[in-house]
Order: C-alpha cells, then structure tokens, then sequence
C-alpha cells in the first residue's frame, strides 16, 4: 500500500542525493488558492476547476493542489486566514 510507496520513494530519494517530505494527509491542499492563499473550503469532487473569490485565479483543482502540496513540503505555506480577513476587509 502507501507505506511501501513511500518506502520505495524514500529510499530513490537517498539514492540520488534528494529531499523527500512528507506532509499531513488532513492538509486541505485542494481547498487553498496557490497564488493568494485564500481558503474557499471543501468542493464536490466533480468540480474540476475553480476560481478564487479573493484573486480571480482560474486554477484546475488537481494542479492548483499539486502546487499547494509543493509549498506545504519546502515550508513556504500561504497564511490563508489573512487572504481571508484581507478579502473581508476589502469587499466589504
């Protein structure tokens, strides 16, 4: 299952001299906007694109949380409460 997926992986990593992180299953990845960080909650999973309500970005669900996922794992994370308090503050 997972674990030996993330055995073999571990272990090319070490190999070829490369980092591998591991990052919490619960992180809402697909639920964040990866340009602002605006946190617009969960979607049915037959939506397959979205746009953010704070920065206008059209993102397709899967690449925009491949994104959040590489952030998350290199620890450059967005602060998506302060997008949130920022959009609020703004429209209204």
């Amino acid at each position: 299952g997972w674990r030996q997926f993330r055995t073999l992986c571990e272990g090319k990593a070490e190999k070829f001299n490369r980092d591998f992180r591991v990052i919490s299953r619960w992180e809402a990845t697909s639920q964040i906007c990866s340009k602002c960080g605006y946190k617009w909650g969960k979607l049915d999973l037959k939506i397959r694109s979205v746009k953010c309500l704070n920065c206008g970005t059209e993102h397709d669900r899967d690449e925009n949380a491949a994104k959040n996922i590489n952030k998350v794992g290199t620890g450059h994370c967005h602060d998506s409460k302060r997008a949130q308090r920022q959009s609020k503050t703004s429209n209204g």
